[in-house]
């Protein structure tokens, strides 16, 4: 994008945005001369300001729409254009459209369920299920299996055999206590009745 075709209006208009994601990002900043910087952004529920020209240059390098953190819902939108709405942007919903989603009728419950894909914004959704007066048991396993589709658990592999045999024995392991609620003890040694 030529920096000729932004606007003085986008030059101009502060965002507001809020980190939603547990993980870092970065945006493009510029200084008082117009050089880039990047800027980090970390910490889950940290605000950050950003011009509209310095968000538009910073959605310009991301090279896949799924990694940017202004659509994938990583980002939630506090004060933004009115051109961002939940049509251009499903998952930056705010906390009271979460809360409207779960009051919403089945049909229009179904097609958020197909639309919403950030597991940031589905793991807000568990998050404000208890505060939400349409949240049912129903509801919250389709949000939790929805948010297992979109992000399911790493499985680790090595060509190593033994190495892969290694994280085959520790990844059941963590399976078995996992199911049993409590961390698997080992070898602890005496004769006491507690160990196995």
């Amino acid at each position: 994008m030529a920096r000729s075709t932004i606007t003085d209006h986008e030059r101009e208009f502060v965002e507001t945005w809020e980190n939603i994601a547990t993980y870092q990002n970065t945006v493009i900043k510029l200084n008082s001369r117009g050089d880039e910087y990047h800027e980090v952004i970390l910490g889950e529920n940290k605000s950050f300001t950003i011009t509209t020209e310095e968000r538009m240059i910073t959605q310009e390098r991301i090279l896949d729409t799924k990694h940017d953190p202004f659509l994938n819902g990583s980002f939630r939108p506090v004060n933004v254009p009115d051109d961002i709405t939940i049509e251009t942007n499903p998952n930056a919903l705010s906390d009271q459209e979460i809360l409207d989603i779960f009051s919403s009728s089945e049909m229009a419950w179904g097609e958020w369920m197909k639309l919403l894909d950030s597991p940031a914004t589905l793991t807000r959704m568990v998050d404000l299920a208890d505060d939400a007066p349409g949240a049912t048991v129903k509801r919250l396993r389709e949000v939790e299996a929805r948010l297992r589709q979109v992000n399911p658990k790493k499985r680790l592999t090595s060509k190593d055999e033994v190495l892969q045999d290694f994280i085959d024995q520790e990844s059941k392991a963590s399976e078995k206590s996992d199911k049993a609620g409590k961390p698997e003890r080992r070898g602890q040694g005496g004769r006491s009745s507690a160990y196995r």
